[in-house]
């Protein structure tokens, strides 16, 4: 010990001797351990930490209801009763749903997240009071007369100041008066990952909380929209109670067939995120992963080519070491310590510049289930991921390049005082040289292709002028408005919206494109529709399945899409007009391949509620991507909001006024016809598109960078490589140019070395880059592989830089006086 204490007191002097080596390669692996250090964060935040303010997580599953082999998640009320009642595999299983409330605080009203919750939920989650008391089983019960909410402790702070009387007082929830229950604890903030629950409340105020469901919504076996989790009892595997779910769900389907004769429940371990969702980001997450390792490949070999100069030039110090007596071992073990030091310097900093990557990634707009809200901080499996990189790669370059240099010929050197085996050295400092050219490509590469990929789906969004375009987003149903009053808010907002000055254009729609969730429902041709029963729960298996979006006119002319044929919506399309519908091309091509889709009609059955006539085409737009730009059009629906009322509705609106001015004047109007009306979701087109871009931004954004780090450490490598090659050969250079060798030979010699290395590193790295777009196609959607455009730019940029960093060695080289070079020996 006392012995491994001097090495690296020792090694500390070496390094305090050599401060400009010592910074490089400290901030050098800094940077590698640091980008891995902030991408196992987040996947530790998003992926592999139990959420917090849970009693036993690793107990918990989710159940997945599958239908007709399609995820859905969710289920119905009635399902979600008899598998808590059937199930006895399971100490609770509980319910919860997601919705908006409209809070009033005097003159104040604001849209709140909410969960609808089951009476056992924070019983079975092991959920304490901060502050009075929680939900509980008869707080569920339909018709209750005093209804009761529970706040968040983050909720209670903001909203009450943690006033400690606030359990009793009543608040005001969607026009209805609430008493507070308590307040949930502290760590508790719901079990959606990436989000913060204001406030629960029973699942049986659902007819208040979530006024544009259907009013049999708890009767409904086919609507689906309630979480469902469980606690597993002790000592029962997830396989067992997966045995005992199937039997339940088999047992469901004999007994309703018409909603469960294709409904299977899969168990998963922990709450959270859906399966899916889970998959799409760990796909995404790793990929990061295996890019920023190449990144650190890179930072390791350009350090380990530092060392293996630095022992290059401590030959005769360690020769003079082995001749008076020092083992190789303990040489090797002092070499060791010195580069085993810079590892543990870079990882120490790599702490502190991990949270500017990981930073960067959840600042970038992306749905809730992604990372926007991902509580990303420095937790011990982080730290500890830290330190095994940092151990890790310490060992395997700082090792390999003591164990290089420690190869000492002391008869050679003490004799002659020549480099003895410094030729051996400069080839595998090429050999490094190259890997990190050829790794640094694919890195480059790979964010071009994702920079290639948002350029077209850019440049194909038919919107013109995006920028012109803002939009807002408020919900009516919260504030009590029934559909009678709603359409008439509706007509005398877009009247007042269209005669503001510089307004072109403005119309109201429920989803905007691109949007990763619009609605989809199952068309048929008139007189083949099934009843509602039957529909309901076979909706994924009959009709023609097509995305659907409700608008009021206008909405078209508003975004630039082309109408191609017929008319748009107009005030004679009111809800006792014979009903309407404008469908895109592909739709019409699907339904009436070869003919005019203008007049024709279309079934678009409800699944409660009386049946209403076939919709007439009035008009066919052209197709546009309303998922996702890098996704296909879809078979495309639009329906008239006189006619398809919805509380929810975003405004969209075209102007010259900018989004400042937009905002201010659009929050004027809505003021004007109701003051307590809260607006949300501010944004221009640009930054809604961008939204749906978020994989891909966020690539872009650390593959650009890693890659230009990668670029510069690459680049710093082949100089070093180079720089120490001229000084080795400083008495060839001067014998060549004392027989006659003019500068430009001198030139052409040193840059031609260099450039050798890079042409290897592109021949090996063109399979590297292949490979990592082959694999960025399934992790980011809409990625093209192959490339050849990000590959071209990519060898230019290196090939440049390369160019740059061969050329100064090689002026050095030229200007060596051969009197002076052949003294040199």
């Amino acid at each position: 010990m006392n012995y491994l204490f001097q090495d690296f007191r020792f090694a500390l002097r070496m390094l305090r001797r050599s401060p400009l080596f010592a910074a490089v390669s400290i901030l050098a692996l800094s940077v590698g351990i640091g980008a891995n250090t902030a991408i196992f964060s987040l996947m530790d935040a998003v992926l592999l930490r139990a959420l917090p303010g849970l009693a036993r997580p690793n107990e918990l599953v989710t159940f997945e209801r599958w239908q007709a082999g399609q995820l859905l998640g969710d289920m119905g009320y009635p399902d979600y009763l008899d598998y808590r009642e059937q199930l006895k595999s399971f100490s609770g299983v509980v319910a919860e749903a997601s919705t908006r409330l409209s809070f009033a605080e005097g003159p104040l009203v604001e849209r709140v997240a909410s969960e609808l919750v089951s009476g056992n939920y924070f019983d079975v989650l092991g959920v304490k009071p901060a502050a009075g008391r929680l939900i509980a089983e008869e707080d569920d019960r339909e018709g209750r007369s005093e209804p009761v909410a529970v706040l968040s402790h983050a909720f209670w702070q903001r909203a009450f100041g943690g006033d400690s009387h606030v359990a009793g007082k009543t608040i005001h929830l969607n026009g209805h008066s609430f008493t507070v229950a308590g307040v949930a604890a502290r760590e508790f903030r719901g079990t959606q990952p990436q989000a913060q629950t204001d406030l629960w409340l029973a699942i049986s105020l659902e007819p208040i909380a979530m006024p544009r469901m259907s009013p049999d919504t708890l009767r409904n076996r086919a609507n689906g929209w309630l979480r469902i989790f469980g606690r597993l009892k002790p000592q029962v595997s997830l396989r067992a109670a997966q045995a005992e779910v199937n039997t339940v769900a088999a047992r469901l389907a004999q007994a309703y067939p018409v909603t469960n004769h294709v409904r299977t429940v899969t168990l998963v371990e922990g709450v959270g995120l859906w399966s899916d969702d889970r998959a799409e980001l760990r796909r995404f997450l790793e990929l990061l992963l295996l890019c920023v390792g190449l990144l650190q490949l890179i930072a390791c070999g350009n350090v380990a080519n530092l060392l293996l100069a630095r022992g290059a030039a401590r030959q005769k110090e360690i020769a003079v070491r082995l001749a008076l007596g020092a083992t190789r071992g303990r040489v090797l073990r002092l070499l060791f310590a010195e580069g085993m030091l810079l590892f543990l310097f870079a990882g120490i900093l790599s702490v502190f510049l991990a949270p500017t990557a990981t930073q960067l990634a959840v600042s970038v707009p992306q749905p809730a289930y992604a990372m926007r809200n991902a509580d990303v901080h420095l937790s011990v499996s982080v730290l500890t991921f830290a330190l095994l990189v940092t151990m890790l790669s310490a060992f395997l370059f700082a090792s390999a390049s003591a164990w290089k240099a420690s190869l000492v010929d002391v008869v050679t050197w003490l004799k002659e005082g020549a480099r003895g085996g410094s030729g051996t050295k400069s080839r595998l400092r090429g050999i490094l040289v190259a890997g990190q050219i050829a790794l640094s490509i694919a890195l480059l590469a790979s964010a071009g292709t994702v920079i290639g990929s948002m350029r077209r789906a850019l440049a194909a969004n038919p919107i013109l002028r995006p920028e012109d375009v803002v939009l807002c987003s408020f919900d009516l149903s919260i504030q009590g408005y029934s559909a009678e009053k709603g359409q008439g808010f509706y007509g005398a907002l877009l009247q007042r919206v269209r005669a503001m000055p510089g307004v072109t254009s403005a119309s109201l729609a429920f989803t905007i494109p691109p949007e990763e969730w619009p609605g989809r429902r199952a068309i048929f041709y008139p007189g083949q529709e099934p009843p509602p029963e039957v529909l309901q729960g076979r909706e994924f298996e009959l009709g023609i399945r097509v995305d659907t979006d409700t608008i009021t006119g206008g909405f078209f002319r508003t975004l630039g899409i082309p109408l191609l044929k017929g008319r748009d919506f107009e005030e004679r399309d009111r809800a006792e007009s014979p009903r309407v519908a404008i469908i895109n091309e592909k739709l019409a091509q699907r339904l009436w391949p070869g003919k005019d889709p203008i007049g024709q009609r279309i079934s678009v059955p409800e699944w409660d509620g009386p049946q209403r006539p076939p919709v007439e085409v009035i008009g066919m737009v052209k197709d546009v991507a309303a998922r996702s730009l890098l996704s296909e059009a879809p078979m495309q629906l639009y329906l008239p909001y006189s006619q398809e009322y919805g509380g929810r509705a975003t405004l969209v609106v075209r102007s010259g006024l900018g989004p400042t001015r937009a905002a201010s004047a659009l929050r004027g109007a809505v003021a004007g016809l109701d003051p307590l009306l809260p607006l949300y979701a501010f944004q221009t087109m640009p930054e809604h598109v961008a939204a749906s871009l978020w994989r891909q931004r966020i690539a872009v954004g650390l593959l650009g960078a890693f890659g230009l780090v990668a670029v510069a450490l690459a680049s710093l490598g082949l100089y070093g490589v180079v720089a120490h090659s001229v000084s080795q050969r400083t008495r060839e250079i001067g014998i060549r140019m004392a027989i006659g060798a003019r500068a430009e030979q001198i030139y052409a010699l040193v840059i031609r070395q260099g450039m050798n290395s890079v042409l290897a590193g592109a021949v090996a790295g063109l399979p590297i880059s292949v490979l990592s777009t082959v694999a960025m196609q399934k992790s980011i959607p809409g990625t093209k592989p192959h490339d050849p455009w990000a590959l071209g730019a990519s060898l230019l940029l290196l090939g440049g830089v390369s160019l740059l960093a061969s050329y100064f060695p090689a002026r050095r080289a030229a200007k060596v006086d051969p009197v002076v070079a052949l003294r040199y020996e």
